[in-house]
């Protein structure tokens, strides 16, 4: 019975060129140019504490999840203390841009973020100073379910939304996407 129902697709651009409206009538003596749009989507997970399986399997998600392999970050000086040797693996980045970073974030917004427990919404004030990123640390990545629950082992990411221009109207064009800001009482 279940498999009528069609899939439902997202279109993408227009979500976003319909936040990008949005933001252009509150404020309509700016230039077009200088409004604000995404430039890119890193993400970073740090594995240092794990053996090599488990940062393969955290590598592997992550390519699952983004469809791009992830970039391997080696530790460039031995710390005898935090037990790392020169060359090994401490964490993961994955750079998304273009269309890919537009889906990433309309999934995170949609599906991801409102399967955390207990969520209240994520903070409005986790800009930069110039309000050209925001970044967002996610304790478990069990919340994706585009990948599944068959990864051996639970992991946080952090999440930094690059903005091509650095304007106070950042916020607000994440607010016409529906990002899920906490409420202030």
């Amino acid at each position: 019975m279940a498999s009528n129902i069609p899939p439902v697709k997202l279109d993408t651009q227009a979500l976003f060129d319909t936040a990008f409206n949005t933001v252009a009538k509150t404020s309509p003596k700016i230039n077009k140019f200088s409004l604000p749009s995404v430039d890119s989507v890193v993400i970073n997970v740090g594995v240092g504490k794990n053996d090599n399986k488990q940062k393969q399997d955290i590598a592997d998600y992550l390519q699952k999840l983004t469809a791009q392999v992830p970039k391997k970050v080696s530790s460039k000086v031995s710390i005898a203390s935090f037990k790392v040797r020169k060359g090994d693996t401490v964490g993961l980045v994955v750079s998304l841009r273009g269309q890919r970073a537009r889906d990433f974030l309309l999934q995170l917004i949609y599906i991801a973020l409102p399967r955390t427990r207990d969520f209240k919404g994520v903070k409005a004030t986790a800009f930069d100073k110039d309000f050209s990123t925001y970044s967002l640390g996610i304790d478990s990545s069990a919340i994706f379910p585009a990948v599944g629950f068959d990864t051996s082992i639970n992991f946080g990411m952090q999440m930094n939304i690059k903005f091509k221009h650095k304007t106070p109207l950042n916020p607000s064009y994440l607010t016409a996407l529906s990002f899920p800001y906490k409420k202030v009482a």
